[in-house]
């Protein structure tokens, strides 16, 4: 089923390099390789394409909310994505900072290779600030893909300052998206291999 449109978003007006070398799915919130209709969209572009996935997954430091248990959550996340890619011969380039700001710039890198940088699309946390900034600098369509839950953020436009008026929203709003499941094992479907990580940036 293919994603949504409700759920994605063009954050910078830029163009589909069908000449790039990959889709790259930029892996900041949906931290895993199931259920993910980010993961999900990248797909659909690489078969649209013809062209391999590379997963890029930073894990930034040094920012308000760092701490040793969120991290310790990620790593272990990232060994798990690490295998899964692995078997689905899938390129995965996780990369965690080893002090704050050593990461800066390594996604337009990326980017500047890229046929199109698909994106989690989370409200929460620096997400936001740090896809308005990414918006600005890569000349390369960003396209961020929302999967916070079984109702897509943008079905209302509403602002429920009570409980009790989302439920009754919730109630009359949610049956059109309950058949809209992201893919429960979406690496399984067969696309081009990359090679390698591009030189210069592994």
């Amino acid at each position: 089923m293919p994603v949504p449109n409700i759920r994605i978003r063009d954050a910078n007006g830029a163009p589909v390099r069908a000449d790039g070398g990959f889709v790259l799915y930029w892996m900041t919130a949906q931290r895993r390789t199931n259920w993910n209709h980010a993961l999900d969209r990248a797909l659909e572009w690489c078969a649209e394409l013809g062209k391999p996935l590379l997963v890029f997954e930073p894990l930034r430091c040094g920012h308000r909310w760092a701490a040793v248990r969120h991290h310790a959550f990620v790593l272990q996340g990232m060994a798990d994505n690490a295998e899964a890619c692995a078997a689905a011969n899938v390129r995965y380039f996780p990369y965690v900072e080893p002090q704050a700001g050593a990461g800066k710039g390594l996604l337009q890198a990326f980017a500047a290779r890229a046929c199109v940088v698909v994106a989690d699309d989370w409200p929460g946390f620096f997400l936001p600030r740090m896809l308005r900034a990414a918006a600005r600098k890569l000349t390369v369509r960003l396209e961020p893909v929302e999967g916070c839950g079984l109702l897509p953020l943008r079905a209302t436009d509403k602002v429920f300052s009570r409980a009790v008026d989302f439920r009754r929203h919730l109630q009359k709003h949610l049956r059109p998206h309950l058949g809209e499941f992201p893919a429960a094992a979406p690496l399984s479907k067969p696309a081009p291999t990359l090679a390698r990580v591009p030189q210069g940036l592994n």
